[in-house]
């Protein structure tokens, strides 16, 4: 499978996680997503929270099954100062739903590949 600019093999990882039983819920196609109980996912966190994937289905109800992205190349927005494609900084959860920004201080997850700032997007291998 191809991807991006430059193209090649590309294996994913995705497993079957949840919504949160309780509470707001809004999870969208594409958006980042932070572990918050066992197999329970979120959108909404506060910035700096560490990244566990990228939702797969667009979500509202709680306690739903929702296919996440653990593993692989993953597209994200991005907010505040562009991520950095260095090979160490990675990312983090930003302050708004579903997307991801540069880390504050110290490392996040995963490894930038590209950064496009017309679009605010960023590609990450998780």
């Amino acid at each position: 499978m191809a991807f991006g600019d430059v193209g090649g093999p590309v294996t994913a990882m995705v497993i079957t996680c949840k919504t949160p039983d309780t509470g707001n819920v809004m999870i969208h196609k594409g958006d980042a997503v932070r572990l918050t109980g066992n197999y329970a996912v979120n959108a909404v966190a506060g910035a700096g929270a560490p990244l566990f994937g990228q939702a797969l289905a667009t979500l509202e109800q709680n306690g739903t099954a929702l296919p996440v992205k653990v593993r692989g190349v993953c597209d994200f927005f991005y907010t505040g100062t562009a991520p950095q494609v260095d090979g160490v900084s990675g990312v983090t959860l930003s302050g708004e739903a579903g997307k991801v920004m540069r880390p504050s201080e110290g490392t996040g997850h995963g490894i930038v590949l590209r950064v496009d700032s017309t679009r605010q997007r960023v590609t990450v291998l998780l």
